[in-house]
């Protein structure tokens, strides 16, 4: 149920989309993600501006190109209505600050979350747990990942791409920067960690760096993503599983 004292056709509309894909709040131990392409929604972009806190409204006013403004608004509004499904609570209500890193921190619920967006696709992720991180990206990549081979992978991880050649390369590589994405993500450190230091395989604890106080071991896994989008998701070791709801 959504607690509403405000009311817009984006909230409503929005609403009824979550239901429509199954999204309730997580259980105990458990995340659930929702995916979806932002563009259908730009029509409402004024109304979702609404939602935006004081510091999402000024970076969306700094975005040049219509696509990543409007991307950008809707995932966030859309991330605010969500949230307040999980916790019961009006979405302008919702309190969700920043760790030091730009880590979301929804303090005193018991959740965490996560955000991401490539293009015009969005991914949101919300659990009962110490942690979270999602990341999606496009394929195939925009850019080219070979250049940064060596900044990404860990020297067992290099001795894996070394093996393969060409889309099966740049497909892995891509792969690899959205787990590695997704933990960094989870475990609240941003790029601050180099990602060639941690090794992102699938489905093993996956210890914090050394240097990330309160950080706990996580686990990833892949998100079965529409054609020509790859999704990684990290959980804290106290979530035991998760769900995904395609909007």
């Amino acid at each position: 149920m959504l607690q509403q004292a405000t009311f817009s056709r984006f909230t409503h509309r929005v609403a009824a989309a979550l239901r429509a894909c199954g999204f309730a709040p997580p259980s105990a131990e458990e995340a659930r993600v929702i995916v979806f392409d932002s563009a259908p929604w730009w029509s409402l972009r004024g109304d979702a501006a609404d939602l935006l806190s004081c510091q999402e409204a000024q970076r969306a006013s700094r975005f040049r190109h219509a696509l990543d403004h409007h991307t950008y608004t809707i995932a966030h509004a859309f991330w605010r209505v969500a949230l307040g499904v999980a916790l019961d609570v009006d979405p302008a209500q919702v309190v969700l600050s920043r760790a030091p890193d730009g880590q979301p921190l929804l303090p005193g619920t018991g959740f965490a979350t996560s955000l991401s967006h490539s293009g015009t696709m969005v991914a949101v992720a919300i659990a009962r747990g110490a942690a979270v991180g999602v990341d999606i990206e496009g394929y195939p990549p925009r850019s080219n990942l070979h250049e940064i081979a060596g900044v990404l992978c860990s020297t067992t991880e290099a001795a894996a791409m070394a093996s393969l050649e060409g889309d099966a390369r740049a497909r892995a590589l891509l792969e690899l920067w959205t787990r590695k994405e997704a933990l960094l993500k989870a475990f609240g450190v941003g790029l601050r960690v180099a990602p060639s230091t941690i090794e992102a395989s699938i489905d093993v604890a996956i210890e914090p760096p050394a240097n990330t106080a309160g950080a706990t071991a996580c686990r990833l896994s892949t998100l079965a993503m529409p054609v020509g989008w790859l999704g990684a998701l990290a959980l804290a070791h106290d979530i035991k599983g998760h769900s995904l709801h395609h909007v």
